[in-house]
């Protein structure tokens, strides 16, 4: 059975490729381009885990955060950032893992695998 996992992203050009990539080991993604699209998905769909981009336009990502968990506390949650800054901040709200963009592929998989079978 396909892990489902909902990847919240605003970039086409970042997300259009990790998708790509991601399918190609036999996940089921699912993209949202924002915090909107990533709830409505919530509620539809039973994924199994998130990866969120939490430097998207218009939006702070945290916010997006506290309504994924209120929705699904114990679903694993990777941040994805091109902000170093963001490691202290992911520590306290207890994500799985905070990957700094551009994404280390082998590095991803291996934490998404972990996350997945805990």
């Amino acid at each position: 059975m396909k892990a489902k996992v909902l990847l919240v992203d605003n970039h086409p050009n970042i997300h259009d490729s990790l998708v790509q990539n991601l399918r190609l080991e036999g996940y089921d993604v699912t993209v949202a381009a924002n915090e909107q699209e990533a709830l409505h998905a919530l509620r539809d769909t039973a994924f199994d885990l998130v990866l969120l981009d939490v430097v998207m336009a218009a939006v702070n990502s945290w916010d997006a955060f506290q309504h994924i968990i209120t929705i699904r506390f114990s679903l694993p949650i990777i941040i994805i950032t091109g902000r170093t800054d963001q490691q202290w901040l992911a520590a306290q709200k207890g994500v799985v893992a905070v990957l700094e963009k551009p994404l280390d592929m082998p590095l991803l998989l291996d934490v998404m695998k972990r996350a997945l079978a805990e």
